[in-house]
């Protein structure tokens, strides 16, 4: 196989950014071609207007409903963002840089939430602390003979918790990687001079870690911001609106208003949008605070000394009230066929799992996201593998633009990507099924496989390469016996990595799925919504395990590891 020419090498470069730029622009062009229409798509009474975003920009200043849904939002996610990044840092520091009991223990541990949705936090505390059902209320109230409830879910600050044990795991493993990756001469240095463990941690860690911190206080901000499940089950009983879950109504409603969806996705598109801008321009200025070296460093640990077992007693009680205590309120939902307050043993079952196993959308939902996250993660990791060889070993020029393209989705929310999704490809043979919302997660995630792919390819010496073409390798031989073997792991996490977020994936499904395109969480959400506790805790029990049984089998037999992968 001959080395391709650059005649051909530039064909190849504009025709993938040409690729790319289709997939990516389409539905945000979509969107705004949306929030300019007075119909829905296909309507022959559509005209152009402005009406649609002037309701919704207005509103923002005219006690309009934007208004309230933003204030919403940003009330939400900006204590999300300092209490999530500021746990996960101090776990991820506590786990990677302290002699703290079980830390790689506890580094597994953080991480079960990103095996299951959101839905599992929202269910389990749901079941814990309904002001009038909640178990612990009911236990609180009679033991103590109080009148009000202890914990009440249904409110402003238990969707701030509910949403923050969620996002711990972001902070922890944007954070854990770089923690492990400085240079302790700084702070040996420090502690040879007397300085004590805060001192160090103040005038030292924080200063170096300020980028890193920041990029991800930002990354969760962004996240936060397009949340759906959480604020939108929650905040149901209180009447709490987001922006989220307003344009998620505007498009169930009956009759759906999809160009106020449209528009609506705009606002939230543009405030996320500068969350974004600030991640990567925090990501890129971290730089002057890397502390990595050429020479070789084992990274310090700090020894605790009294606060041992207070560190310990601080990340077990992260992990017991945020992942152990929900998780098991569910199991425990899982296995009551009705919902009750007393308690025993003899009333324990599995009514709801034969339920849940007998009914035909089960079956269809768990097909169809199998399906989705096989593929989706399938496709991403070949494409993201093609695109990164290109972008690492070639070096071609539209392509450092499409990098950037790529990146884009994932800074768009999932509910406002799902409009632009659906305006793009209403009446076409993609719309409400399956394949609609293959081509979203692929668009969405493309973006792991390509990052991934290139942070691993950079890691392999050219002179491999090299080395077998002069012993006569052709490229196409050279790249599968020389770069395959080496990015099997690679490829493996990235694989893993997608197949884990398609599994839990809301925002945007709840959008496009039709009748026969259902997945689990949308049918989890369903159920909860329906007000069926138990079939939904039964499924999200089922989902849990099928995802957790991949990741067990991906890291025994190819050595998958998403433990310290940035989500960049």
């Amino acid at each position: 196989m001959a080395a391709p020419t650059s005649t051909s090498a530039r064909v190849w470069s504009w025709g993938l950014l040409a690729v790319v730029a289709g997939l990516v622009l389409t539905p945000l062009g979509a969107l705004l071609y949306g929030a300019l229409r007075t119909h829905s798509p296909g309507s022959r009474r559509a005209t152009w207007t402005l009406d649609n975003l002037q309701s919704v920009y207005a509103g923002l200043f005219d006690n309009g409903w934007t208004q309230s849904a933003t204030i919403n939002s940003i009330s939400l996610a900006v204590p999300v963002m300092i209490i999530a990044c500021g746990l996960g840092v101090f776990l991820a520091w506590a786990v990677t840089r302290t002699d703290v009991y079980g830390k790689r223990t506890f580094e597994m541990l953080f991480l079960l939430p990103m095996l299951y949705s959101p839905l599992v936090g929202v269910i389990g505390w749901s079941v814990l602390a309904d002001p009038r059902a909640g178990l612990l209320n009911v236990w609180w109230q009679a033991l103590t003979g109080a009148v009000e409830p202890i914990i009440n879910i249904y409110s402003y600050g238990g969707i701030i918790a509910v949403m923050v044990f969620y996002f711990i795991p972001y902070a922890f493993i944007l954070n854990v990687g770089t923690f492990r990756a400085m240079d302790p001469a700084l702070e040996e240095a420090a502690e040879m001079s007397g300085a004590n463990l805060w001192q160090r941690l103040m005038r030292i860690t924080v200063p170096i870690m300020v980028g890193s911190i920041g990029a991800a206080g930002l990354f969760i901000f962004t996240l936060a911001l397009e949340q759906f499940a959480i604020p939108g089950f929650l905040g149901s009983h209180i009447r709490y609106d987001t922006l989220a879950y307003a344009i998620y109504q505007r498009t169930n409603a009956y009759p759906s208003d999809l160009p106020g969806a449209a528009a609506a996705g705009t606002l939230l598109l543009i405030i996320s949008a500068i969350g974004l801008y600030w991640y990567r321009r925090m990501t890129r200025s971290s730089e002057r605070f890397v502390t990595v070296t050429a020479r070789g460093y084992k990274p310090a640990v700090t020894r605790l000394g009294p606060l041992r077992p207070v560190v310990f007693a601080v990340c077990a009680a992260v992990f017991i009230v945020g992942v152990a205590v929900p998780l098991g309120a569910v199991l425990l939902r899982a296995l009551i066929p009705v919902r009750t307050t007393g308690l025993t043993i003899a009333q324990l079952g599995l009514q709801n799992f034969q339920q849940l196993f007998v009914a035909e959308d089960m079956m269809l939902g768990l097909r169809n996201s199998v399906y989705l996250a096989t593929g989706a993660a399938t496709i991403c990791a070949v494409l993201g593998l093609l695109l990164a060889y290109r972008m690492v070993r070639r070096k071609s020029g539209p392509l450092a633009f499409a990098d950037y393209l790529i990146a884009m989705p994932i800074g768009i929310p999932g509910t406002v990507f799902g409009v632009g999704m659906l305006w793009a490809y209403v009446g076409t043979p993609l719309y409400l099924t399956v394949w609609i919302l293959m081509l979203a997660f692929v668009i969405r995630y493309l973006v792991y496989g390509v990052r991934t792919t290139s942070s691993g390819l950079s890691q392999i010496d050219r002179s491999l390469e090299e080395a077998a073409t002069v012993s006569g390798a052709s490229p196409l031989r050279t790249f599968m016996f020389v770069n395959m073997p080496l990015l099997k792991p690679v490829l493996a996490s990235t694989w893993l990595l997608i197949f884990m977020i398609v599994m839990r994936e809301i925002s945007t499904s709840v959008i496009l799925y039709g009748v026969k395109s259902v997945t689990l969480p949308i049918l989890t959400w369903s159920y909860l919504i329906d007000g069926s506790y138990g079939i939904a805790s039964a499924l999200a029990i089922v989902q849990l395990l099928i995802v957790g049984a991949i990741v067990v089998v991906f890291r025994w037999v190819f050595g998958a590891d998403v433990r310290t992968r940035s989500h960049d």
